[in-house]
């Protein structure tokens, strides 16, 4: 008897353990089954999100380039080649520096089409007043344009010689390669600026200083090692992005080992191509990389590549190089039209014209606008620069005018 019960209940135990084992593996299997359907749930839903997201982005891309073709439908040709300049005002007609705008002022944005304008440190006075100046300038253009200024930190602060409230920033060699604070700086630069209605800063200087006695760049650069450079500027261009201000890596293809200042006369880098990937380039290329906009190019002249003395705004070789090694498809502006590398050298009509047919975008503080701009017309009535190369270049601005929310 006894052993009939210890066996039944062996038996039970059995029935019981089979039964928690049978329970279990339902479980797991439940688990894995909702699991499965999880994961192929989450899939699907990723995919879907990802394609939804591609098609908005094809349609975002669809609308800008229709938006940029019915503005330019519109345009004459002095409307498109005035997208193409960017001028400064920076005294009036008595010497007197412009912090509000006046009827000269507002004629030239207006009869000259200007795409752009560049401030000085003679427009800065105190926040209000010069948010108005640039408030009343955009009032006056055909199209929004793009407001840009200096404003490197530094030596070349145009907001230090201002009331308006900022933050001061150390000269770029200072920073000692940290990038946080470089990033940190190009942010805190570039929300003063959008607060203003800046939205172009020329900054940051991608130059790498090889040269001691250069007279131009100096505690402007990052330093002498190109990789150093290459973090820092990238670092203060995101901080730039992140504020809302389109920064401009300068200058191409390199002012760092110069012995020339080109505001004063001819400026040359005497390196070959080996020599500027390795170092000069580097900063670009990585700036470029990241998505900067715009690039500034120098009046620099590579005698070892082209052979001749042609600064780099009016140079097709080295424009090239800029459009075609380094991969470059934003806007490229020309150092200041006024400098002595060019105005020592060339005619109005003649800068003008060479600067397009080499392919810059556009062309910063023409000396005479109705001469740029009459010259650049008759160069395409003539044969000599197609209106395609001009649609280009208006193309480019309009994109950038587009993305930085200036048109809609």
């Amino acid at each position: 008897m006894v052993f009939f019960e210890r066996e039944n209940m062996i038996t039970r135990i059995q029935i019981k353990s089979l039964l928690l084992l049978i329970t279990a593996l339902l479980c797991v299997f439940v688990m894995t089954s909702c699991g499965q359907k999880d994961n192929t749930k989450n899939a699907n839903s990723n995919a879907e999100n990802a394609t939804e997201q591609q098609a908005e982005e094809t349609d975002s891309a669809t609308a800008k380039e229709q938006r940029i073709e019915e503005i330019m439908a519109d345009m004459s040709l002095k409307e498109k080649i005035g997208q193409m300049m960017m001028a400064d005002f920076r005294f009036d007609g008595n010497g007197n520096p412009v912090t509000s705008i006046n009827d000269s002022i507002a004629s030239d944005i207006s009869e000259y089409h200007l795409g752009g304008v560049i401030l000085f440190s003679e427009n800065m006075s105190d926040y209000d007043t010069t948010k108005q100046l640039i408030s009343d300038m955009q009032s006056n253009a055909d199209t929004p344009m793009l407001i840009g200024i200096d404003e490197e930190g530094g030596i070349v602060s145009r907001l230090d010689n201002s009331t308006i409230p900022h933050d001061s920033v150390l000269p770029a060699a200072d920073m000692n390669g940290d990038t946080e604070t470089a990033e940190s700086s190009g942010n805190s630069i570039g929300k003063t600026l959008k607060f203003l209605g800046i939205n172009l800063d020329f900054a940051p200087v991608a130059d790498v200083n090889t040269n001691p006695n250069n007279p131009v760049i100096g505690d402007r650069a990052y330093g002498s090692d190109p990789d150093t450079v290459s973090d820092m500027a990238s670092a203060f261009a995101t901080g730039l992005k992140e504020a809302g201000v389109n920064g401009v890596a300068k200058h191409f293809p390199g002012h760092g080992d110069t012995a020339t200042d080109s505001h004063a006369g001819a400026a040359a880098s005497y390196h070959d191509m080996d020599r500027l990937e390795e170092i000069e380039f580097k900063p670009f290329q990585r700036l470029i990389d990241d998505g900067i906009p715009c690039v500034l190019v120098g009046h620099i002249s590579l005698p070892e590549v082209t052979g001749n003395n042609t600064p780099a705004t009016l140079s097709k070789e080295i424009v090239d190089i800029l459009r075609n090694d380094l991969d470059f498809d934003g806007v490229a502006i020309t150092d200041a039209m006024n400098m002595g590398a060019i105005m020592d050298y060339y005619y109005n009509a003649d800068a003008a014209v060479m600067a397009v047919e080499s392919g810059m975008d556009i062309l910063l503080m023409p000396p005479n606008l109705e001469h740029y701009q009459s010259a650049l017309v008759e160069a395409v009535e003539s044969g000599r620069i197609s209106e395609s190369r001009i649609d280009e270049s208006v193309e480019r601005i309009l994109s950038l005018k587009f993305d930085s929310g200036l048109i809609e």
